[in-house]
């Protein structure tokens, strides 16, 4: 495997996250419901913490765990560990990359069941314009990107910025 070229430095990635998290209170002003914020580890945990420090709504914060990549594969998710949603909340989904759209239909259907008043996904990385309500950066390829939370298998997570992983 080789790394390759920075595809998103780190400092565009904590500008971006600022920007996000003044979409995500504007579209909360006003609001009575509960707000909270869902990091769907381990790869988001870097991007998640850069939102939720700049959101200036009062936050409730929750962690999942979606086991949804073998290697370089995608696969079907599977939920590890739950989050508890209270009923009637406004919940923001934080993930690293959106690339089937499969966990987020997890995500989705899950916080539904449990009450939630409303679900949206904020998403650092997407392949795609659409699949997401706050989307940091869209990108219409299909390389395997590593840092920033993104990994293979466990490594690489800890890079600041975005890198194509070359097999």
């Amino acid at each position: 495997m080789e790394i390759g070229q920075t595809f998103i430095s780190g400092e565009s990635i904590r500008a971006r996250a600022k920007e996000l998290a003044a979409e995500i209170d504007k579209d909360n002003a006003g609001s009575d419901k509960p707000l909270i914020c869902v990091c769907v580890l381990r790869g988001a945990a870097m991007f998640y913490c850069d939102v939720i420090k700049h959101l200036k709504s009062d936050i409730r914060c929750e962690f999942v765990s979606v086991r949804s990549y073998d290697g370089m594969k995608s696969c079907e998710p599977v939920l590890i560990q739950d989050a508890e949603i209270q009923k009637g909340a406004n919940v923001v989904v934080v993930e690293d990359i959106v690339d089937t759209g499969k966990t987020v239909a997890l995500m989705k259907k899950r916080f539904l069941s449990q009450g939630a008043n409303s679900v949206k996904l904020c998403s650092m990385l997407a392949r795609k314009e659409g699949v997401a309500d706050y989307i940091g950066f869209v990108f219409d390829t299909d390389k395997f990107f590593i840092g920033y939370g993104l990994d293979y298998n466990q490594s690489y997570r800890n890079m600041d910025g975005v890198y194509e992983l070359i097999p």
